[in-house]
């Protein structure tokens, strides 16, 4: 593979990029020929352990991810009703931040533990890691405005303020907008994390 990579092209970038690169591929044949495919690895006699519960802490922030627009556009339809926009904010609130938290803690054991293990047992994985790590910059950045947003949201002290209802609107659109972003990208990232490094796992 040449020494060069360049994340930032549309061939890597998790913003644009809909599946790993040929050339990346590549490298991940022989690893994933020995490992099989998706629907045989709980069968691997090295799955139970670190790869099922990696697998389990993905499924739970796809599951959370895809869950928070759902949550945003449900608030949308109950601005005018207090007491289910109180109910509405509140879970909206819970679920944002436990995504979040977990998000960012996953990252960072991904960054500090995994990535450098991966990269020491599979030189020809840095490129893989290199992509992986300029994802999690990514998300981090997404993260980051995520939080932004939620902080942003306003808390009505006033019911009969048409203002502070508008107010609220707007803001709830402007969270649902990042929501549905974190999603995407997450779907993308995660789905090409895992096609990299079970298969390295269960090899190790």
């Amino acid at each position: 593979m040449p020494d060069t990579f360049n994340y930032e092209s549309a061939t890597h970038h998790v913003e644009q990029r809909s599946a790993l690169s040929a050339e990346l591929q590549r490298v991940l044949t022989d690893l994933q020929k020995q490992s099989g495919t998706r629907d045989e690895w709980p069968h691997h006699q090295r799955f139970a352990g670190e790869a099922e519960f990696w697998l389990q802490v993905h499924k739970a922030l796809l599951g959370a991810a895809a869950e928070l627009p759902q949550r945003c556009a449900a608030l949308i339809l109950v601005l005018d009703d207090p007491t289910e926009r109180k109910k509405q904010l509140t879970q909206l609130s819970q679920l944002g931040g436990q995504l979040i938290h977990h998000a960012h803690t996953h990252h960072h054991v991904e960054d500090h533990h995994f990535f450098p293990v991966f990269k020491r047992a599979y030189p020809n994985l840095n490129h893989h890691i290199e992509l992986l790590d300029g994802d999690h910059q990514v998300l981090t950045e997404v993260l980051d405005q995520l939080e932004s947003a939620f902080k942003a949201m306003p808390v009505i002290k006033n019911e009969e303020d048409k203002k502070e209802q508008s107010l609220l609107s707007v803001k709830t659109e402007a969270l649902y907008h990042s929501a549905t972003r974190l999603d995407r990208l997450f779907s993308q990232h995660i789905g090409d994390e895992e096609e990299i490094c079970i298969p390295a796992l269960l090899q190790m």
